[in-house]
């Protein structure tokens, strides 16, 4: 399993109510296992996905990565990953 993180900011409030289940949709197609999107102020949020390898995790969040801030005025300030080693 291979686990992506990555924090948003937005030019302004989000309406996560009407974008959330589009991209919990995109994400589960993409094939991620598990999916949160987590909003850390009025104009911050961070998304966290598990992944069955590191390959499906590049492949889609690429597309994610590059197609987001054309559809909701976002940009990226910091991403981590790496293979998960435990949890429950």
């Amino acid at each position: 399993m291979y686990a992506t993180s990555a924090d948003w900011s937005f030019d302004q409030v989000a309406d996560f109510s009407e974008m959330g289940p589009k991209m919990a949709a995109s994400m589960k197609a993409a094939g991620a296992v598990h999916w949160h999107f987590v909003v850390t102020s009025e104009t911050t949020a961070r998304s966290m996905m598990v992944w069955p390898d590191k390959e499906t995790a590049h492949k889609a969040i690429k597309m994610f990565r590059e197609d987001a801030p054309n559809q909701n005025g976002s940009k990226i300030t910091s991403t981590c990953e790496g293979e998960i080693v435990a949890g429950f």
